[in-house]
């Protein structure tokens, strides 16, 4: 299959900024067949962002494992995540001037960003928003592990559609299933171990997170609200995706 080549012989590649027909930044890379969808900022990426996605990951998901393996109860787990949300969210505020606004986002981002804002209003939801679209925005690798996600939570799938027809199920019976099925297949797709073990860790408190009755009704309005088809990875995504070390094509290939 096709993938980027640059990464075989050199760290670093020359590229041309440019925008493509709906006013996003991409990038044309020496010697790359596809246009790079995106342009992942250096100075975010490697600086500020690094700072929010450890906080993020200290906060939200160390600890809460550690409680969990405790013996806490989900609801005892989610009330504190609820608590340090706006706290984590300062960082992002301080540099609040770097970040994308919506209307330049690239596109699967905003979608999500606009499907989000439509279903899930509030302060806290407005925050979890802002912090999960920046951080798929600068960080191409988490952007595509979301869109690769896709298929498990688009409702208007023809298998979803058969599942439906033969349970007489609605489909937010089996959201929760879902989301733990795709957090599984992302586990199974990542090559490196320590990738793994951080697919087990999101997975697990982000289950428990969406025990709470409030939580999974939004996500499933989300789920349904989204226009999945504008979510999809493409063809220049997959290109890029396979120097990731990420199992893009397994549902094409036995790896």
């Amino acid at each position: 299959m096709p993938m980027v080549q640059y990464w075989k012989h050199q760290e670093k590649v020359e590229a041309k900024l440019t925008k493509d027909k709906n006013g996003v930044m991409v990038m044309q890379m020496k010697g790359e067949k596809e246009v790079f969808p995106g342009y992942p900022r250096g100075h975010i990426l490697f600086g500020k962002l690094s700072k929010l996605k450890h906080e993020i990951k200290n906060q939200i998901f160390n600890d809460s494992w550690w409680m969990l393996e405790e013996g806490e109860s989900d609801e005892v787990v989610t009330a504190r995540i609820k608590r340090r949300i706006p706290e984590i969210y300062t960082i992002l505020e301080s540099y609040k001037y770097d970040i994308v606004p919506p209307e330049y986002l690239y596109p699967p981002v905003r979608e999500i960003y606009r499907a989000w804002t439509k279903v899930a209003k509030g302060k806290l939801s407005y925050i979890l928003r802002d912090m999960l679209c920046h951080v798929i925005q600068e960080d191409d690798s988490y952007r595509m592990r979301v869109q690769d996600m896709a298929e498990y939570f688009d409702p208007n799938t023809w298998w979803r559609k058969v599942l439906r027809l033969v349970t007489r199920k609605p489909y937010g019976e089996s959201i929760a299933k879902d989301f733990e099925r795709a957090l599984t297949f992302i586990e199974h797709c990542e090559v490196i171990g320590d990738m793994k073990e951080r697919q087990r860790l999101l997975r697990r408190i982000l289950l428990c997170l969406i025990k709470d009755k409030r939580i999974g009704e939004l996500f499933e309005k989300l789920c349904n609200e989204i226009n999945w088809k504008k979510v999809y990875l493409t063809k220049a995504d997959r290109y890029f995706f396979r120097g990731k070390y990420y199992k893009v094509d397994y549902r094409l290939f036995d790896y």
